[in-house]
């Protein structure tokens, strides 16, 4: 071979290599242009779709606006017991709901102190009388008999308080509002005979003879009620004699000490039977006992208290009648009326539902009884028992309402989202009477409105 020959072998070579490097840098170069230009794919994402806002329908009904409170089904009928002194409870022979007749010892203090000192103020007093003129032996005599007198008297005007008469004069009152509330329905059932043409002969007959019965019956529950009062004066009139002969006693016992003395005042005697009159009354006060025939309601004490003179501390009642007695704030029972009615249940027991009437309310803090009382007839219902007490203070009939939680306000504005076939729509809404339950809507929507909740 020759050497021209030699160098265009090794150029043809060096073409070629030349011209597979070209076409691999085209390849590399077309690929990268490839991935510039290819889109990237989006993965699409689940999106949680939208509730729908609940929707409430323009309704017409009653809107009232209810008081509500609870209290205990206790006797009507209540008196509260304390001691005139103070003292230390020695025993209390009652407890809550015993029933009791009028006179029985409920309680009484430790009188061990008073007993001493009433032996010291008794030997006190005979040493006061012994310096008196000796000559006056008969005067003494007389001295003594004065105190037993004086004695007698006061055990007799005891006596004759514990014996009062309020339960008969109560007993009888509640016979009158039976027989009252009798003539009221037998009134009631003989009109409505009448009402009905189509009724026999008999049947009206039979309701007027009910009526006259009715009427006889509320006059001889009137005559016992009378009868009871007059008694419960005569009681009256039986205490003041007893009072008064008391005052005699006393006013003897002084004629006496003076006749003992000489018919000179000796001021030893005086103080010393003053004094001995005072433990004595302090010993009759330490014992409490029942005015009434009556029923146990709370009992504050037990033996070893410490009481305050005219504490409470024993409360007895008439069993009947009963009502609902609760304690009131007095902004709260202002809210209230004597007359307005409601609906009375045992907690918790719809189902014992029944009318009732306030039948008392305090009118200031001032007031004695701070209690709202009402008048119910549950029956069959226990002493305490916590009752539920209903009572409308406003009532709207025949209006519109909406629950509270569909009104938006903004600003001054008050307003309501409606459903239409046009999408949603804001109007502005004027109320009326506003409870928890219902809201009364007095313009702004129409009866079948359908409104969306916020």
């Amino acid at each position: 071979m020759s050497i021209r020959t030699g160098w265009a072998a090794i150029l043809l070579v060096v073409a070629g290599s030349l011209l597979a490097a070209c076409s691999s840098a085209g390849d590399l170069s077309g690929n990268g242009m490839a991935q510039a230009q290819s889109a990237p794919t989006s993965t699409p994402v689940p999106t949680a779709e939208v509730a729908a806002r609940p929707t409430y329908v323009v309704q017409r009904g009653t809107v009232q606006d209810v008081f509500t409170f609870t209290g205990r089904w206790q006797p009507r009928d209540q008196m509260m017991l304390s001691f005139p002194v103070n003292g230390t409870v020695r025993q209390v022979t009652v407890k809550r709901g015993d029933a009791v007749s009028a006179g029985t010892l409920l309680a009484d203090y430790d009188i061990s102190d008073l007993e001493n000192q009433l032996s010291s103020a008794q030997i006190k007093l005979e040493t006061a009388l012994s310096n008196v003129d000796s000559s006056a032996v008969g005067g003494i005599q007389s001295v003594e008999n004065a105190q037993i007198s004086l004695a007698n008297a006061r055990l007799s005007l005891e006596n004759t308080k514990a014996g009062s008469p309020w339960t008969s004069v109560a007993s009888a009152r509640l016979q009158v509002e039976a027989a009252e509330q009798s003539l009221a329905d037998a009134q009631r059932s003989y009109n409505e005979a009448l009402s009905h043409p189509e009724n026999p002969a008999s049947a009206v007959d039979n309701a007027y003879q009910q009526l006259l019965n009715a009427q006889q019956q509320l006059e001889s529950a009137q005559i016992s009620y009378f009868s009871a009062a007059q008694n419960y004066n005569k009681y009256d009139y039986s205490i003041e004699q007893a009072e008064n002969a008391v005052l005699q006693a006393e006013l003897n016992l002084q004629r006496a000490l003076d006749e003992a003395a000489g018919g000179v005042s000796d001021e030893s005697v005086r103080s010393a039977q003053l004094e001995l009159d005072q433990i004595r009354k302090k010993i009759v006060d330490s014992s409490l006992y029942a005015p009434i025939d009556g029923v146990i309601l709370d009992v504050y004490i037990a033996p070893g208290n410490s009481v305050q003179a005219y504490a409470t501390v024993i409360v007895i009642a008439l069993p009947e009648p009963k009502e609902v007695i609760a304690s009131l704030a007095i902004s709260d029972a202002n809210r209230l009326s004597v007359g307005m009615t409601g609906a009375c249940l045992v907690m918790n027991r719809p189902e014992t539902a029944v009318g009732c009437i306030v039948r008392s309310i305090p009118l200031s803090s001032k007031d004695a009884d701070q209690t709202t009382r009402v008048a119910a007839s549950l029956a069959g219902v226990a002493d305490n028992q916590i009752i539920e007490v209903q009572l409308p203070l406003e009532v709207r009939e025949d209006v519109l309402w909406l629950p509270p939680s569909v009104l938006r306000t903004f600003q001054n504005r008050t307003f309501v989202v409606l459903e239409t076939p046009d999408g949603p729509r804001t109007v502005d809404v004027q109320l009326g009477l506003q409870t928890d339950e219902r809201v009364e809507i007095v313009s702004g929507v129409s009866e079948g409105d359908v409104v969306i909740a916020p």
